[in-house]
């Protein structure tokens, strides 16, 4: 044998054992990943240990270690396991991302910052770094701004995780910024169509700019995706009866009455209303009497009962003015209560009464129906130039009936 050949068969001696180890620890580490995807954990972690025993630098295996304790509820070796994995490779950004998630669960806030602070430094855009120190700064009362900052940073690096987008929209509200919430909230749902949530919220900020028809849009779109709230029917209820939609919101005020078991005292009062626009009253007299059990002491309720009681005639009329005299004790600048108990002094012939009402019910808010009846009753007493200077004023406010009244008792005018 030449002296090259040896030399060829001691060279290959020396190197595969070497070959060998390293093929060795390597498969070892992947049927312990193997063992840990089928959910065999303990066997998985057996494999693992026995990598880092043979390499202790082998920081993969650490970590999958880590993942294997975690699934097995020992958070306590998943962390030393971590710790471990960081110390032997320290730009591991994965070890150090579930290292904080680990820490916030604890409470171990400032120790997940500084995990998460380490892996921006390694990786500046690491938008998920971002998001998560965002979380854990949303739950400290004063560190909401440093929230926010990671929040819109994340933004900036257009991340696709909806809730980052939520958590911003929800911030712009509670500053005012309803219109900047909306193009949040819009993203939100871009990202994330099928969550009736993120229509919940820009449904929200539509109604506090005062367009609620879009708000009612997004509030129904809420409701078609499963997101069931009485929240959001209370607030769709809302915006349809100040829209004057009144059947629309009777079906919302009666599925959160019959199915939402609601005792809210301003979804009787409203129901009742709705009923009275369709000329339940029966039906109106009800939900009246429930709000007022509900509050006795709100005038808002005893005001409309005190109407409804109006509509069915003279036997009626004893309770209405009784419920009128309670309205006008609950809530002294009820102006209303004033006009439409002055209007029943009027019909009675009893000026003196009404017009002491009217004149009450223009200090607190000059309206034009107060001054149209404050001119018919001060033209029933006789006192025709000051009456005709009442109905001109409530004809300037544009009162159709004080200007047909004026052309009739007052043609100089």
């Amino acid at each position: 044998m030449t002296l090259q050949i040896q030399f060829f068969f001691i060279l290959i001696g020396l190197i595969s054992p070497i070959s060998i180890f390293c093929q060795t620890i390597n498969d070892i580490f992947e049927e312990g990943i193997a063992l840990k995807q089928s959910k065999k954990y303990n066997e998985a972690i057996a494999k693992f240990s026995e990598v880092v025993k043979k390499d202790k630098y082998y920081h993969e295996a650490w970590y999958h270690r880590a993942v294997c304790h975690l699934e097995l509820k020992k958070t306590d070796a998943a962390l030393q396991d971590l710790s471990q994995c960081i110390a032997v490779k320290k730009d591991f950004i994965d070890a150090y991302l579930l290292r904080a998630h680990l820490y916030a669960e604890q409470n171990k806030t400032q120790d997940a910052i500084n995990d998460l602070n380490q892996v921006i430094r390694i990786k500046p855009n690491y938008i998920e770094a971002y998001e998560t120190r965002a979380s854990i700064y949303l739950k400290i009362p004063d560190k909401s701004i440093n929230a926010i900052n990671d929040l819109q940073k994340a933004a900036e690096l257009k991340t696709s995780n909806a809730w980052t987008y939520i958590e911003l929209g929800k911030y712009c509200i509670n500053k005012n910024k309803y219109q900047e919430s909306i193009q949040y909230f819009s993203k939100a749902i871009e990202l994330d169509p099928q969550n009736g949530e993120w229509n919940y919220w820009r449904g929200y900020a539509y109604s506090q700019i005062n367009d609620a028809l879009t708000a009612i849009k997004d509030y129904s779109a809420a409701l078609d995706k499963g997101y069931k709230n009485p929240d959001i029917i209370y607030k769709r209820a809302k915006l349809y009866f100040e829209r004057q939609i009144y059947d629309n919101a009777l079906t919302d005020l009666t599925t959160l009455i019959t199915q939402y078991q609601s005792k809210q005292y301003d979804v009787y009062v409203m129901r009742g209303v709705c009923y009275s626009q369709i000329n339940q009253i029966s039906n109106a007299l009800k939900d009246f009497n429930k709000a007022i059990t509900i509050a006795p002491n709100k005038a808002e309720a005893y005001y409309f009962r005190a109407c409804e009681y109006l509509k069915q005639g003279k036997t009626k009329e004893p309770m209405a003015i009784k419920d009128f005299n309670k309205s006008i004790e609950l809530e002294p600048n009820n102006y209303e209560a004033y006009i439409k108990r002055a209007i029943y002094f009027y019909d009675k012939q009893k000026y003196a009464e009404s017009l002491e009402d009217l004149n009450k019910s223009i200090k607190i808010k000059p309206t034009a129906e107060a001054f149209f009846y404050k001119g018919a009753v001060l033209y029933e007493m006789k006192k025709y130039n000051e009456a005709c200077l009442e109905l001109k004023k409530s004809a300037q406010m544009d009162y159709e009936p004080a200007k047909k009244r004026l052309k009739e008792v007052c043609p100089m005018n």
